[in-house]
């Protein structure tokens, strides 16, 4: 259902949907019974947060997965290919940053500096390891795709 939704956006539909729920009288355990009212609170809140978690780490994955089949020459490898291969024609800059190819130099910066905040590793550093390491080969993609366009 949430396939191919932007992290963004779910995070602000969560978190509304977690505060709606958070200070609503109508819960599974009522509200007035002091801090007992509060776990299911609480628990949601967790869900919540796990099922992001878990949407972040699928969405990263799905993003990195067709620059690894385009590296590997159509195999599902997360492996770059090796320098001697076939890489640099199967690398393009364009697509990394999401521009056409007439974008100008500031279009091209913009493109860089909006992909590099989305995914660089110090703003997944508290999702896990696994998603660290995809959001830090997405960036060196990234990095390499605005330095071959910047010349």
């Amino acid at each position: 259902m949430f396939e191919g939704m932007h992290p963004k956006v779910l995070m602000l539909w969560l978190v509304v949907a977690g505060l709606v729920y958070f200070f609503s009288p109508v819960d599974l355990i009522p509200d007035f019974l002091g801090i007992p009212g509060r776990i299911d609170d609480v628990a949601l809140l967790a869900f919540l947060t796990w099922f992001y978690k878990k949407h972040v780490r699928r969405f990263l994955e799905d993003q990195a997965r067709p620059k690894a089949r385009e590296d590997a020459g159509g195999g599902s490898s997360h492996h770059q290919a090796s320098p001697g291969s076939k890489h640099p024609k199967a690398f393009d800059a364009y697509a990394v940053l999401g521009v056409n190819r007439s974008a100008t130099g500031k279009e091209i910066q913009s493109a860089y500096r909006a992909r590099m905040q989305e995914y660089h590793p110090d703003k997944v550093a508290h999702l896990g390891q696994d998603l660290q390491r995809l959001a830090h080969e997405k960036s060196q993609e990234i990095q390499q795709a605005y330095r071959q366009l910047g010349k």
